[in-house]
């Protein structure tokens, strides 16, 4: 062999040593362990009159090992030329422990805000073309916060007990999504109350379900599960609701 041809074959060698795939070690081939249930579904925002389109949510949440949740959602409210995607994680109780949201409006990207909850203290970092502020405040045990998601709003009937009449008073961070010109999203505390009206079936084009329906000041809302799904939202006094049209549990394990 020559020493050319030898030269070629050690180069041959080489590269083939270089592009040996790379075999994994102790790479994961059964299911994610941080998923114990993911669930997929999407909420229709029609009229109430004559059941026209104005939107829809896509929403997938994310059942922990230790109960916590996490729900990804993207509200697209094709009426407003309005854009909303979120992600909202809760423990086991409801309580929530971190949300991030961002917004479009028509004159288009609006800004974020990114809420952070470690017990009483609540650290809200709002980003946007306006530039940046970080409010930071007290909150009590039970609060929730309000990104205008709507199929996050089952969780926010975690808080408290109901009186005789099924009424509790509540507290919610709640977040402004739509700010005149350069104004960032900010949220701020305000006290609310919801009521407890009854168990209810109700069937939408997802199917037929058995649901707690609330009053939360002029807002209609029908839930079902232990992961607190709405299945139902109506607007009182507005020609506007919201329905479930898709419902999927995609993995349990």
């Amino acid at each position: 062999m020559t020493m050319r041809n030898l030269t070629l074959l050690f180069v041959a060698l080489g590269l083939a040593a270089i592009y040996q795939p790379a075999i994994a070690q102790d790479e994961n081939t059964g299911p994610n362990v941080n998923v114990a249930t993911e669930i997929v579904g999407t909420l229709r925002l029609q009229t109430k009159s004559d059941k026209r389109y104005r939107g829809a949510e896509e929403w997938r949440i994310f059942v922990h090992p230790d109960g916590s949740r996490t729900m990804i959602l993207s509200k697209d409210f094709v009426a407003a030329n309005a854009l909303q995607i979120m992600t909202a994680h809760v423990d086991a109780n409801f309580r929530p422990v971190d949300v991030y949201a961002t917004y479009w409006v028509p004159d288009g990207y609006r800004g974020s805000i990114r809420v952070a909850l470690d017990g009483e203290n609540l650290r809200a970092v709002s980003e946007g073309p306006g530039g940046s502020v970080t409010d930071e405040l007290t909150v009590p045990e039970e609060v929730s916060i309000v990104t205008h998601g709507e199929s996050m709003n089952g969780w926010y009937l975690w808080q408290g007990e109901r009186d005789d009449s099924g009424k509790h008073a509540a507290t919610y961070f709640n977040f402004n999504p739509s700010p005149d010109g350069s104004a960032l999203i900010r949220g701020r505390l305000h006290p609310a109350s919801f009521q407890y009206l009854g168990n209810e079936t109700i069937t939408v084009p997802a199917g037929t379900f058995e649901t707690e329906r609330y009053l939360l000041t002029n807002i209609e809302m029908w839930v079902t599960g232990e992961h607190r799904i709405l299945v139902k939202q109506s607007i009182v006094d507005e020609d506007k609701e919201y329905v479930l049209t898709r419902l999927e549990e995609t993995r349990s394990e």
